[in-house]
C-alpha cells in the first residue's frame, strides 16, 4: 500500500480539522438557533395578536358585532404584510363567531379548536398553544379583547402552521450547511496553500523526501574521517559532524585558539585557506577553511579538520610500497651490472674468471640472510632497500644474525612495522657524519611470545641528555623547521600500543634506540 506523503497528510489533516471544528460548531449552535427561532416566532405571534387586540377599530367592531369593509381591507393588508410569519389572523366575539378571517367564507362561522376558552373567559389575556387540527398542526397566539369597562368582548388569534415553522428550520439548517461548506472550502484552500508553501521552502521536495535526504547527508558526513563544522561571524558553531564533535570543544574559536586568526582572515578575504597545520589539544591537524554564503543572515566559514597522524599513516603506507619498489629497482640494477660483467668475461674468453666471479657472488648472502630471518616480505624488501641505500652512502649496514620476524605477528601491523623501522634506519643514516671514519648501522628485530623488540644502533653524532628528553617529548629535531615528524610518528605508534621507547646516546659516539611492544594488536 502506497504511503501518503507528508504534504498530503497535512492537507487531509487540516481539512479534517476544519470539518470537525465546523461540524461541532454547527451541532452546538443549531439547537439553540432552532429554539431561538421558536421563541421569536411565538413572540411575533403574540405581538401581532396584542397589537390587533388593542386596536380601537377592532374593539368597536366587536362591540357592534361586525367589521366594516374598510376594517377588513386594513386587516387583509396586515395579513399580507405578515404572511411570511403568520398564516391566519382571526377575530371572534365571546360566542366564538368569527368577525374576521382571511378566508371570507369562514366569516360568520364558529371558531373551531377549544383552546380559545381561556381568552374568552378572561382567565388569561394572552397565551400560546399548539393546536393539532386538520390537516396541519398550528402554533396559535391568543389575546383577549376588552372594552372600556374591562369586560372581555372577544379575542384575537394569530397562528402559523408547522409547514411555516419547518421552512424557517430549513433556512437555519441551510445556513449552517452553507457555513460548513464555506469552512470546508476555506480549509481546502488554506491546506493547499500551506502544503505548497512548505514544498516551496523545501525546494520542491516532499518533507519526507527532504528528511530522507537530510538523514542521508548526515550519515555521509558522519562517516567521513574529516571533522567538518560551520561557524558564523559571531563564533557560534551552527553545524558539526560526528568526527568534529570528538575533535573540538565549544571554545574552539576563542581568541586564544590557533583557528581564530585563520577564520577571521577567511571571513574578511572571502578566500579559501587550504591545508595548513595546527595543534589542537595536543593533536596535529591539517585545516582547510572555506567561506560560505550568508547563513542565518551572517557570514560563515566551513572548517575541515583532518587528523594529521592518519594522513601521515596513509603516506607511510605509500612509503612502504616505495620501499619495496626501491629494493626491487636496486636489486635489478645490481644484478644487471653483474650479468653484464659475466657476459663480458665470457666474450673475452675469461671463462675461469667468470666462474670465479659467479662463485664470489653466490657467496654474497646479505639479501638471502635478510629473507631467511625476516618472513614478512614487505619488511624484508624494506631492509634490502635500506641495505642498498647504505651501500650507496658507504655505510656498513647489518641485520643482527639473531633477528627474527614471522610473516604475521601479534603486536604491530606490517604498516606500523614499516613506519617504525624505516624512520629509525633513515634517522640513523642522517645522523652519520660524512667525515666520520666509523660508519655503521646495526638493526635488530626480534619477536617472542612476550613481545616485539626493534633496536637500531648507529655510530652517528649522538645526542645529549637534554636532546634525548626533547626528542622523547616530541619537541626536538636535528633537521630544522618542518622536519622531525619521524620520531613523532614512532612515539604515537608506541603510545597507541602501550609500548616502550628508549634512547641511549653519547655525543660524537653514537645512538641506540629501542622500541618494545608487549601488548598484542587488537584485530
Amino acid at each position: 500500500m502506497k504511503r501518503l506523503s507528508v504534504t498530503r497528510k497535512i492537507l487531509i489533516s487540516y481539512v479534517l480539522l476544519v470539518v470537525v471544528v465546523a461540524a461541532l460548531s454547527v451541532l452546538m449552535i443549531l439547537p439553540g438557533q432552532i429554539q431561538e427561532m421558536n421563541t421569536n416566532l411565538e413572540n411575533t405571534l403574540s405581538r401581532i395578536a396584542y397589537i390587533v387586540a388593542h386596536d380601537s377599530e377592532i374593539i368597536s367592531a366587536l362591540e357592534v358585532g361586525e367589521c366594516s369593509p374598510q376594517l377588513r381591507a386594513r386587516l387583509d393588508g396586515i395579513s399580507h404584510i405578515t404572511k411570511s410569519t403568520v398564516d391566519y389572523i382571526v377575530i371572534a366575539n365571546t360566542e366564538n363567531i368569527r368577525l374576521y378571517h382571511p378566508d371570507k367564507n369562514l366569516i360568520g362561522q364558529k371558531f373551531v379548536g377549544g383552546d380559545e376558552t381561556q381568552a374568552i373567559t378572561g382567565v388569561r389575556d394572552k397565551y400560546v398553544t399548539t393546536f393539532k387540527g386538520h390537516p396541519d398542526i398550528q402554533k396559535r397566539a391568543f389575546h383577549s379583547v376588552r372594552n372600556g369597562n374591562g369586560e372581555v368582548i372577544g379575542f384575537v388569534m394569530a397562528s402559523t402552521s408547522t409547514k411555516n415553522i419547518e421552512r424557517h428550520k430549513h433556512d437555519i439548517v441551510a445556513s449552517a450547511l452553507g457555513f460548513l461548506a464555506i469552512s470546508l472550502a476555506t480549509g481546502l484552500f488554506l491546506a493547499y496553500a500551506i502544503s505548497r508553501s512548505i514544498r516551496r521552502i523545501l525546494l520542491g521536495y516532499d518533507p519526507t523526501t527532504f528528511a530522507q535526504m537530510y538523514l542521508q547527508r548526515e550519515e555521509i558526513l558522519d562517516k567521513l574521517n574529516e571533522g567538518i563544522f560551520v561557524v558564523n561571524e559571531n563564533k557560534k558553531i551552527i553545524y558539526k559532524n560526528l568526527p568534529a564533535k570528538s575533535y573540538i570543544k565549544e571554545n574552539i574559536l576563542s581568541e586564544e585558539s590557533p583557528l581564530y586568526a585563520g577564520a577571521i582572515e577567511c571571513l574578511r578575504s572571502n578566500m579559501i585557506i587550504s591545508w595548513s597545520m595546527v595543534e589542537l589539544e595536543e593533536k596535529s591537524f591539517l585545516v582547510s577553511m572555506i567561506p560560505l554564503r550568508p547563513l542565518e543572515n551572517l557570514d560563515a566559514v566551513m572548517v575541515i579538520l583532518r587528523n594529521r597522524t592518519e594522513f601521515v599513516n596513509l603516506t607511510e603506507q605509500l612509503t612502504g610500497l616505495n620501499h619495496i619498489i626501491d629494493a626491487l629497482r636496486a636489486n635489478t640494477h645490481e644484478f644487471r651490472n653483474k650479468l653484464h660483467i659475466i657476459s663480458g668475461l665470457l666474450q673475452l674468453g675469461e671463462n675461469e674468471q667468470a666462474v670465479e666471479f659467479i662463485n664470489e657472488e653466490s657467496a654474497e648472502k646479505c639479501g638471502q640472510n635478510i629473507l631467511r630471518m625476516i618472513q614478512d616480505k614487505t619488511i624484508a624488501a624494506l631492509l634490502i632497500g635500506k641495505a642498498n641505500r647504505a651501500a650507496e652512502l658507504d655505510i656498513d649496514f647489518e641485520l643482527r644474525r639473531d633477528s627474527n620476524l614471522p610473516e604475521k605477528n601479534l603486536f604491530l601491523s606490517t604498516r606500523e612495522l614499516a613506519l617504525v623501522i624505516g624512520n629509525l634506519i633513515e634517522n640513523s643514516f642522517e645522523a652519520i657524519d660524512d667525515k666520520k671514519p666509523a660508519r655503521q648501522v646495526e638493526v635488530f628485530i626480534g619477536v617472542t611470545a612476550q613481545g616485539l623488540t626493534i633496536t637500531v644502533d648507529d655510530t652517528g653524532c649522538g645526542m645529549t641528555e637534554k636532546e634525548i628528553a626533547d626528542v622523547l617529548a616530541g619537541a626536538y629535531t636535528t633537521k630544522g623547521a618542518g622536519h622531525g615528524y619521524g620520531m613523532k610518528l614512532i612515539r604515537e605508534v608506541v603510545e597507541r600500543h602501550k609500548g616502550f621507547l628508549q634512547i641511549d646516546s653519547e655525543p660524537a659516539t653514537g645512538t641506540s634506540i629501542t622500541v618494545n611492544i608487549n601488548v598484542e594488536e587488537v584485530s
